[in-house]
């Protein structure tokens, strides 16, 4: 059992996170990272510092569980206001009133566009587009009108906000993708029964923490994936299967980084009589899918293939702009005649990792799906030949998810463990009687308390509360 306090912990967290928050203000070469890391670091500073103190002085009160947990969940809401949604607002207002300075990242503009194509009955995937996207100064809609759109469909409505006659500062792309993610991740935590604390610390990394402050303010085009994806685990691991496929089929209409979640979930979806459930799942989620991207397929076969799947991979003639010194891009970099062959020796290598990773360990429980998928989207961005520092934001949630669905399984022993020790009791007096009568002295005797209680402690992770 982990002897710091939870509070303590978070404490840690954001002073780290503090540190990072100063280092982009100083060094970032984007002026809306600079901005973000400005007014973080004042959030994280302080949420720091109080936890520390509140951690020390709780200890002289009559209830000092009780005093730091309130604490927690305090500077959650206060860091929640200082580092991302303040951000955020001044970020709106600086684009919307032309504050000279980038104001976003690239993929706002990019997925404003597409919603505009999308609105005036036009193909989002252009089929000879010539730019890979700006970060914006502004609102006018013709930034990045000729950029690639290198997302899956379902991420189309959420540019379609440009296209509505609102104040201009709700016009922007982040709006909506701010409120799905906030409204998606809040049911996702509120319907799973995991322990307050395990909740708490996955709202952390998934909004709170710079894993995902930072895109949310800047971007945020992954936050309503990530979002999905813990919804659709959530309800998984209740052995929901057609409501996980639901959901994790509209993660899949997004973007291919929640296929591999996807597809490994067909072999650990199960039903409320622990019964494998591939099919039931399989079918939720080719239902929702097959026509999101049969509709983007349907309307130019070309022009979708190069957006969503060359552009990414750096095989077009303009290429992405998502590059970090990881594995797949200094070899692409080293030898940049033989890209081709490169990217597809580092897709097979990675492949056939994951396939033997799979073969041998076989993850057959949501919690494991989720820490499988999370070590294979950790490797993928190693050797991904045109990749961000930013995509490890899905290994690190993912990790984090897999302890939160730990904790709902475990909850849900300790619970029926629970209930059987409560029918057993209210039964003993009445049944010991008429068991001796009519089975005989060899009847086996009921589970013990004291056995089922080592059942669920054997199952059960201590949390930091």
């Amino acid at each position: 059992m982990c002897a710091v306090p939870a509070l303590v912990q978070d404490g840690w967290l954001y002073l780290v996170s503090a540190v990072f928050a100063g280092i982009t203000a100083v060094a970032a070469g984007s002026a809306d990272y600079r901005g973000w890391g400005e007014m973080a670091l004042v959030a994280y500073a302080v949420a720091a510092l109080a936890c520390f103190a509140v951690a020390r002085l709780a200890v002289r009160s009559a209830r000092p569980a009780h005093v730091m947990a309130i604490a927690r969940r305090t500077l959650v809401v206060l860091v929640l206001g200082g580092a991302v949604l303040a951000p955020l607002a001044t970020q709106l207002v600086w684009r919307a009133e032309g504050v000279p300075g980038q104001h976003a990242q690239p993929e706002v503009a990019v997925v404003e566009r597409a919603g505009d194509r999308a609105a005036n009955s036009r193909d989002p995937y252009l089929l000879h587009p010539t730019t890979v996207g700006t970060g914006p100064r502004t609102d006018a809609k013709q930034v990045d009108e000729s950029s690639f759109f290198p997302y899956l469909p379902g991420m189309v409505p959420f540019g379609l906000v440009n296209a509505v006659k609102l104040p201009p500062e709700l016009q922007d792309a982040r709006v909506a993708l701010t409120g799905f993610t906030l409204v998606v991740g809040a049911l996702a935590l509120l319907w799973s029964d995991a322990s307050l604390g395990r909740r708490g610390r996955a709202l952390q990394f998934l909004v709170v923490l710079p894993s995902g402050a930072l895109p949310m303010v800047t971007g945020g085009d992954d936050l309503p994936v990530l979002a999905l994806m813990l919804l659709g685990l959530v309800f998984a691991e209740q052995r929901r299967p057609v409501l996980a496929g639901v959901v994790l089929g509209l993660s899949g209409t997004l973007k291919f980084t929640a296929w591999p979640l996807l597809v490994l979930m067909l072999f650990a979806a199960r039903d409320r009589e622990s019964r494998p459930a591939p099919l039931r799942f399989g079918l939720a989620a080719a239902l929702v899918v097959a026509p999101v991207l049969g509709l983007g397929i349907a309307l130019d076969p070309a022009s979708f293939f190069d957006n969503v799947v060359r552009f990414p991979l750096g095989l077009t003639r303009v290429h992405s702009p998502a590059a970090s010194p990881l594995l797949g891009q200094i070899l692409v970099s080293a030898d940049p005649r033989h890209k081709v062959a490169i990217t597809a020796a580092l897709v097979l290598a990675g492949a056939v990792i994951v396939a033997v990773a799979y073969l041998r360990y076989r993850p057959m429980t949501p919690a494991a799906v989720a820490r499988f998928t999370g070590s294979a989207m950790a490797l993928a961005t190693v050797l991904a030949p045109a990749t961000r520092f930013g995509y490890l934001i899905y290994p690190v949630n993912l990790f984090i998810w897999a302890y939160v669905l730990d904790g709902m399984t475990h909850g849900a022993i300790a619970r029926g463990a629970a209930r059987e020790r409560a029918a057993q009791s209210a039964s003993s007096t009445s049944n010991t009687v008429t068991d001796a009568v009519l089975v005989g002295p060899f009847a086996p005797p009921p589970l013990s308390a004291g056995v089922i209680d080592m059942a669920a402690g054997r199952t059960t992770m201590p949390t930091s509360q």
